[in-house]
């Protein structure tokens, strides 16, 4: 049984997960974990208090002492992990609209389960064969609060303090009640909208995606701040604008990131996810360093297998010196620093070490059981149109088509939601265009001739 996609166990709740799925996943994850303690805590949506229960009870049931940390975002779940527990489970769908819930699981050392774990853990929850603990096995649920020391886990990384004025928005999920009170003990002037807890998401949706924050440009005009900071449902993505309003493109952050730690290194290797353009192997390259592609959801499995001094997908940064896991706030902590070290606004920072390219991406509607299909019949269509073109085709994670002229074309299907991702790089607006709007069409025209007629 698939219960595992690019990011944990992810679905509409009811339609995929219950209370039944995270309760049995619990017996799961009790009876596969070394140690006796399992950390676990929950984002603020609606159904994560149940479903939290749920896990708990089937953890409980494995003769597993559950610590329960509560709300909280799941980067500080992943720190806590590695601080007091032996495993982590994370009740979250991330960004994700308000409808649906997940499963993110973690080793002790803070990383996400890795591929083959799932596989197994899969294999597992199917097969039953869990451990039951005798009634004097079972152990009790205790309490944590690790909010406050994480922070000061963050503050202690980054070490540096800042007179810069921020806004921020929270989404109305869990960063809320870490990321205002971080900003303002590094001496950030804070602004913070959507930072309320609310499992509907009333301010805005919750994925960072440019088109639902557009809004804070004008904000950060009107407020003149020096810098915006987003995040999504459990505060593992961050976006960025500029004190000029301008949204500052989630590879060129990562660029910016890869750049500083290749400097720092002497060279060293970065592993980002197949989604990312080509401004990241310039920086790197030129810095000395590397560049390895790995697929969506794997930068831990890339940081294990090729000792990455940092690792990113976009708006999922992962800072290894710190912890091995995806951290929103250890990134703001650090862009900060950056900008107060160099003493110039972030859209100097960006323009003087950022070479532009132009990235243009959108989703098409897809049944889930007919995406692996789409992109197949597709990518042979794409293939056989751009021809001579192609330099490299990679296939870790759906197609990417690297070109000549350093333009690339990615489709894949999401892993989360029943969608198809299309995404087109190129070093003008035209070829960029041209390239996007035959990948989308040739996607979109897939769809629609696999998907079934409704009768008359």
């Amino acid at each position: 049984m698939k219960l595992f996609g690019t990011a944990g166990i992810r679905g509409t709740l009811w339609e995929k997960v219950t209370p039944e799925l995270a309760m049995r996943m619990g017996m799961a994850i009790g009876s596969y974990a070394d140690g006796e303690a399992v950390a676990v805590a929950r984002d603020g949506r609606t159904s994560s208090v149940m479903l939290q229960s749920a896990m708990i009870s089937g953890l409980l049931s494995t003769g597993k002492e559950v610590l329960d940390l509560g709300l909280i975002p799941t980067p500080a779940l992943a720190w806590a992990t590695r601080k007091h527990a032996d495993a982590g489970v994370m009740i979250t769908a991330s960004h994700n609209p308000p409808t649906d819930n997940g499963i993110k699981v973690f080793n002790g050392d803070g990383t996400e389960f890795y591929v083959e774990q799932e596989r197994e853990l899969e294999e597992l929850y199917s097969s039953g064969s869990f451990r039951k603990a005798n009634w004097d096995e079972i152990k009790s649920v205790k309490p944590v609060e690790v909010i406050d020391d994480y922070i000061g886990a963050v503050l202690d990384f980054v070490n540096h303090e800042t007179g810069l004025k921020v806004l921020y928005d929270g989404a109305n999920g869990a960063g809320s009640v870490v990321a205002p009170y971080l900003l303002r003990e590094m001496g950030a002037r804070v602004i913070s909208v959507n930072a309320h807890i609310d499992g509907h998401f009333p301010g805005r949706k919750p994925e960072p995606r440019y088109e639902n924050i557009a809004y804070l440009g004008q904000l950060a005009r009107v407020l003149g701040v020096d810098l915006v900071i987003a995040q999504d449902g459990d505060a593992d993505r961050i976006a960025v604008f500029d004190e000029k309003g301008n949204y500052v493109d989630e590879d060129t952050v990562i660029a910016l990131f890869a750049k500083r730690y290749v400097e720092e290194h002497g060279g060293g290797t970065v592993v980002v996810s197949i989604d990312t353009g080509s401004r990241i192997d310039h920086v790197v390259e030129e810095a000395g360093g590397k560049v390895v592609r790995v697929p969506l959801g794997q930068p831990h499995d890339g940081i294990k297998k090729y000792g990455a001094i940092f690792a990113a997908e976009p708006w999922k940064l992962v800072h290894p010196r710190f912890g091995p896991w995806i951290d929103s706030f250890v990134t703001m902590g650090l862009l900060l620093k950056m900008m107060d070290e160099e003493g110039k606004p972030l859209s100097q920072i960006v323009e003087e070490s950022i070479p532009t390219y132009y990235l243009a991406k959108e989703n098409v509607k897809c049944p889930d059981g007919l995406k692996e299909e789409v992109v197949r019949k597709a990518a042979e269509v794409l293939r056989e149109k751009l021809n001579d073109q192609i330099a490299e085709v990679l296939t870790i994670s759906g197609y990417r088509f690297n070109l000549k002229d350093r333009s690339w074309v990615l489709i894949r299907p999401s892993g989360t939601e029943p969608k198809i991702r299309v995404v087109a790089e190129g070093p003008t607006e035209k070829r960029r265009d041209e390239l996007f709007e035959l990948a989308y069409g040739i996607v979109k025209g897939e769809v629609e001739r696999l998907k079934p007629t409704s009768p008359v």
